[in-house]
């Protein structure tokens, strides 16, 4: 006895062939660049060639953004001290964010963030990579002496929040967050642990700002109601022999 999917499957068989040739018909009207550029567009949408265009393009701005700054342990601890103590209360406050969700559920996109917001998030997010990554080679003056590891438990459906980020190991976990108010319960939910292994100065002022940095791009971003981060220091490690 059929089914509906065997019923849905012959209806489309059946109309395949005359969709084809009214598709073919159609596409023979058109000019053969217009069909180069149709199969260009369509290729590299397949492989995601227009995303990694435009990653590629966000990190060379990025670099470029970071290399004006000219960061230095002076301008992070200035960095700490601006926004250490911001709560997401005083972000929508200033109208940095409009009518975010809950935190804890979806992350906050950018038509809930002002055109400030979207600065303040580029600039944490600046620190954050200048602070793991930075060298003079994109004129960052770091003075690093303990290399250390941070870890960042982050929901699996919010892993891609920090997508700018480079070198990071990923391991899978459980969460066991419960949410006292009962709206964004991360029971037994998939987690990615993220671990970036970076040098921080004798003063912790690198792990700090980096640490500041992410609370911001929760409240701004990812919007967890707890974002798990961690540091730990090294005793050895490989990255001391480069």
């Amino acid at each position: 006895m059929n089914n509906i999917n065997s019923i849905i499957k012959k209806a489309q068989d059946d109309l395949f062939p005359q969709l084809e040739a009214k598709i073919r018909a159609e596409l023979e009207k058109k000019d053969k660049d217009w069909l180069i550029d149709q199969i260009i567009f369509l290729t590299c949408e397949k492989h995601s060639l227009h995303e990694q265009k435009h990653n590629l393009d966000n990190f060379k701005k990025r670099l470029e953004r970071i290399h004006t700054a000219n960061y230095n342990l002076q301008h992070l601890d200035n960095f700490i001290k601006q926004y250490q103590n911001t709560t997401r209360e005083v972000l929508e406050k200033n109208n940095l964010l409009i009518n975010p969700p809950h935190m804890g559920l979806d992350t906050i996109s950018s038509l809930q963030r002002s055109s400030n917001g979207d600065l303040l998030l580029e600039k944490a997010r600046d620190v954050l990579y200048s602070c793991l990554y930075g060298d003079e080679s994109i004129n960052i003056h770091l003075t690093r002496e303990q290399e250390e590891i941070l870890t960042i438990m982050l929901p699996v459906s919010k892993s891609d929040s920090l997508f700018f980020l480079k070198a990071v190991t990923e391991v899978e976990a459980k969460g066991t967050w419960l949410d006292p108010e009962g709206i964004s319960n991360d029971q037994q939910t998939p987690n990615h642990k993220l671990q970036i292994e970076f040098s921080n100065d004798k003063n912790g002022t690198i792990g700090l700002a980096a640490l500041v940095a992410l609370k911001l791009i929760n409240f701004l971003h990812v919007n967890e109601q707890i974002l798990y981060c961690y540091l730990e220091k090294l005793e050895r490690s490989s990255l001391e022999t480069n």
